[in-house]
């Protein structure tokens, strides 16, 4: 029983997990569509900063905010300087986030060393739920995960401002010609994703080592997540997409080598994907 309930728990929360850290690319590529290669150096970024900041004093809490804010302002100076002139050339952006990668990937390496980096964490101990005890501080960040993507699905479904972004995204030109500042509503997006990327990487720091490649694993499992529960699907997709690729991987792993388990989820994924091509929650 006590196997069970710990695997049940392990396996919601690296799901949760997941969710945060594959959030913000969400945001980008199913609301815009720029396949935002840069995403984990943004992750990245906002674990530097994170560690940067604790290390001067300053509370975990404003550190993080402060960190995600920071990643924000970066992704806005991005998109305005070059993201905006290529919306309409996919590739195009593939190409010129990428590089944003490889350049954010160097300034790290330049500005904060090679060496592995560890932001101590602010809650320690686990939670008593009775029959078992769950770690505290992955139980936190789960649940503002969950709260992150709830609040964000009820602006984009039930305000004002989430109607004026669905219209873009359905039609872009239809919604210029009605008034919408289409271009305005690009750039909120691509900071508003590049924020969450940030807060993603300040409050996953403490649970990894921070070195200037530990967006790699997430960027590549991000995608997957994406793509799996359906772009565009900001709330169902991303859970659904984060089960698959990280919590049927806990699963898999109690019954054969972890290299084995990953190997098998990604088959899993490309096995949904030629069935639903679209992804799970997406019409083919």
């Amino acid at each position: 029983m006590d196997t069970l309930i710990s695997v049940i728990t392990d396996t919601v929360l690296i799901t949760l997990v997941l969710a945060l850290a594959a959030f913000g690319l969400a945001i980008i590529y199913g609301l815009i569509g720029v396949i935002n290669m840069g995403h984990g150096a943004m992750l990245t970024l906002g674990a530097y900063f994170t560690w940067s900041l604790t290390r001067h004093g300053m509370p975990f809490v404003a550190s993080v905010l402060l960190s995600a804010s920071a990643v924000g302002t970066v992704g806005l100076v991005f998109e305005h300087l070059i993201i905006r002139h290529f919306y309409n050339r996919p590739f195009d952006t593939l190409l010129l986030t990428w590089a944003f990668f490889l350049v954010a990937t160097e300034v790290i390496k330049i500005v904060f060393g090679t060496d592995f980096r560890n932001v101590a964490r602010p809650i320690e101990g686990a939670i008593d739920i009775g029959i078992y005890r769950i770690p505290a501080y992955r139980t936190i960040v789960g649940g503002l995960s969950i709260l992150l993507i709830l609040s964000t699905a009820f602006i984009l479904y039930k305000t004002s401002l989430g109607i004026k972004i669905r219209a873009m995204v359905q039609n872009r030109e239809m919604a210029g010609l009605l008034g919408l500042n289409v271009a305005f509503m690009y750039k909120c997006v691509f900071g508003f994703g590049s924020f969450i990327a940030g807060l993603a990487g300040g409050l996953i720091a403490p649970m990894y080592s921070v070195d200037p490649y530990m967006g790699n694993t997430f960027l590549v499992r991000s995608f997957f997540v994406v793509i799996v529960g359906g772009i565009g699907q900001v709330l169902a997709g991303t859970l659904f997409g984060s089960f698959t690729i990280g919590g049927l991987e806990t699963v898999l792993a109690l019954f054969s080598d972890q290299v084995i388990a990953q190997i098998a989820v990604f088959f899993i994924a490309v096995v949904l994907l030629r069935f639903r091509p679209q992804g799970v929650f997406t019409g083919r």
